[in-house]
């Protein structure tokens, strides 16, 4: 298998005929209508909250966040809250974030226009509630019913040079303003439809959806971005995506349920591991759940987003799909 990852003549041919990322973004869901309907949200800003509101106003406010915030995420004492509110080294990164995000525009648009979408095809699941806060490099994005609040500190840009320190090296390219809403609204997809697979099919299937859901709601970002691939690595899976599969097929690993080979193929890393080192990106078993679940919708227009996300049956989306890459 290690032979089609050498590029030769036809292989340069190949890649300058292939679409660039952005030329597969809009799919038969997009609707101009609702862009231009799409209430404005507003992301209340916890991070500043946090300094200026007594401990009553914050949980008035924040409800369970508070605590989640304090005691899980920052892990202080209640008694020493406000040690921790003098600290030098946090409110220095605090007006380092500041300077980044003096306010939430960068994100409301794409983030509204992203809801719009949601509560249109989903229109039974609620809004959340919207916030930011700092989390001194914890958890990128946290999830609760009914709120969604990102650790902005982690999205400074990729040029920031403390990440260089503390994040892995293929994450930086997208630790930036621009990917802040598509992780916001990709925790919050995880968090209403929970991954429930069981095998290496069914993980490829499920990502393959939530991946298919924020090509739909963000119509306008390229498929590389969504996939927090660079356009060298979108082309290099497209271009070996028959090769891709037909491996992943004769090592009879698309049923398999070893936790460790679901994860080989669809956890963030900086490359697959059985394939080449200097081009394969992570994650390819979500590109290839992707493509099928593309491929599915598109052969079957009935099948509405809903339908989509129902259908637990991964080897018929797979067989109704006709993926033959």
């Amino acid at each position: 298998m290690r032979k089609f990852l050498t590029f030769g003549f036809a292989a340069i041919c190949t890649v300058c005929m292939l679409a660039s990322c952005s030329d597969d973004k809009y799919t038969r869901f997009y609707d101009e209508e609702i862009e231009e309907n799409a209430p404005v949200l507003s992301i209340e800003r916890f991070d500043h909250d946090f300094y200026q509101l007594d401990s009553a106003q914050l949980v008035q406010k924040y409800g369970d966040f508070i605590s989640l915030y304090v005691h899980q995420i920052m892990s202080i004492d209640s008694s020493k809250i406000d040690v921790f509110r003098a600290d030098s080294a946090f409110n220095a990164l605090r007006a380092q974030v500041d300077s980044v995000y003096p306010n939430a525009a960068a994100v409301v648009k794409p983030l509204s226009v992203a809801m719009a979408y949601y509560h249109h095809y989903f229109p039974s699941k609620e809004i959340p509630k919207l916030s930011f806060h700092v989390s001194g490099f914890n958890q990128n994005i946290v999830t609760l019913p009914g709120r969604i609040s990102a650790s902005i500190d982690n999205y400074l840009g990729a040029n920031y040079s403390l990440y260089t320190q503390i994040a892995y090296q293929y994450d930086i390219p997208y630790m930036t303003p621009r990917h802040l809403p598509i992780d916001m609204l990709l925790g919050w997809l995880t968090s209403e439809f929970p991954d429930s697979s069981t095998n290496l099919l069914e993980s490829m299937i499920y990502h393959g959806k939530i991946m298919y859901l924020l090509q739909v709601f963000f119509p306008h970002e390229e498929v590389c971005e969504l996939l927090s691939y660079s356009q060298k690595q979108y082309d290099w899976c497209l271009m070996y995506e028959k090769n891709i599969w037909a491996m992943i097929t004769e090592k009879q690993e698309l049923y398999s349920s070893d936790w460790r080979t679901i994860t080989r193929y669809t956890q963030p890393a900086p490359f697959t591991n059985g394939l080449s080192q200097e081009d394969s990106p992570g994650r390819i078993g979500v590109f290839i759940g992707w493509r099928i679940v593309s491929a599915y919708l598109e052969k079957n227009e009935d099948i509405t987003l809903q339908g989509l996300m129902s259908e637990t049956d991964a080897q018929k989306i797979l067989q109704l799909s006709g993926y033959k890459p």
